[in-house]
Formats: C-alpha cells, structure tokens, sequence
C-alpha cells in the first residue's frame, strides 16, 4: 500500500509540474501574441493618422485602427498645414518606449514616441504668392513635429483599437 501511495504522489507531482509548465507557455504565447498585435496597430495606426492629417490617405481608414471617440477627441484632423500642398510621400518612425498588457486583460497601455522624416511634398504655383512666385524653386511642405504619446488600447471581439491618446512630455520638451 506504500508504495502505491508514494507512484501516486509521484504521478501528481508530475502531472502539477507539466501543467504548470503548460501554463507558463500558454501565458507567454498569448503575451508575445498581443505584444506583437499591438505594435502593429500602433505603427499602422499612427502611420494613417499622419497620412490622413496629409491628405494621402482617406479618413474612412481610420476606425480600423481608433475607436469612435478617439477619432472624434483627437484635434489633428482639424490641422490645416497641409491642405494647400501636393503631398507625395513621407516616412512614419514609432519608437515604443513601454507598453503594458497581461494575457488575462483586454486593455493595454502604450508609450512611444513618433517621428516622421523625409515629408515629401511642395506647394503648387497656382496656391503661391507673388513673393513666393519670385522665387524659381519650389517650395517644400513643412516637416511634421516629432512627438511623443500615451496610447490606450482595448481589445473588442478579439481586435485591439486605440481608444485614448494623450500627449506626453519628453524631456527635451521640458528643458525648453
């Protein structure tokens, strides 16, 4: 009888350390799974919001990535910069500087920083001024503010969306 006690302790022991194991994977898996849903839709979504505000890309794009009222809430849409250039292209950069999730949560916090480079686009000579005209180049469309934000996202039907978006201030920011 002993020894039966001790195979089935044995057994259990066993069973509990496989089970804990398979635990562990599945939480790291689904982790790893989320982290790399994330990243994608920040990239992406903050990509088409710049080419949006742009005017290269189409507005209706937008709830793929943000939800109704982060759309609604965010003033960018309002910016006029652009709407007298023809824009050509421009290269979107997001640097994730933390992001927090849990396997078991359908909310997510990320913080990054964007930066778009090589804003490629001029302003047509029927938009130009006489001064402007005077001038024989072309004149370039201005470069997009580097900028840093604090993302909230949530996960609905199995699909993460960006719901909040505040600004934040870097530390080059706060010397100014």
């Amino acid at each position: 009888m002993d020894y039966v006690i001790r195979f089935l302790y044995c057994l259990f022991k066993a069973a509990l350390i496989v089970a804990v194991v398979l635990l562990l994977c599945m939480g790291g898996f689904l982790m790893a799974m989320n982290a790399s849903n994330i990243y994608i839709l920040v990239s992406d979504g903050m990509s088409m919001r710049t080419s949006v505000v742009m005017g290269l890309s189409d507005a209706e794009e937008l709830p793929k990535f943000f939800s109704d009222d982060c759309i609604l809430s965010d003033d960018i849409y309002n910016d006029m910069t652009y709407l007298d250039y023809d824009m050509e292209s421009f290269e979107s950069e997001v640097d994730l500087i933390s992001m927090h999730t849990l396997p078991w949560e359908d909310t997510a916090t990320v913080s990054l920083t964007q930066e778009v480079n090589a804003v490629v686009g001029y302003l047509p000579i029927s938009k130009q001024t006489p001064e402007q005209l005077a001038d024989p180049n072309r004149i370039p469309a201005p470069g997009w503010q580097t900028a840093s934000f604090e993302l909230t996202l949530e996960k609905t039907d199995d699909q993460w969306k960006i719901v909040d978006m505040q600004p934040i201030e870097t530390p080059q920011e706060a010397q100014e």
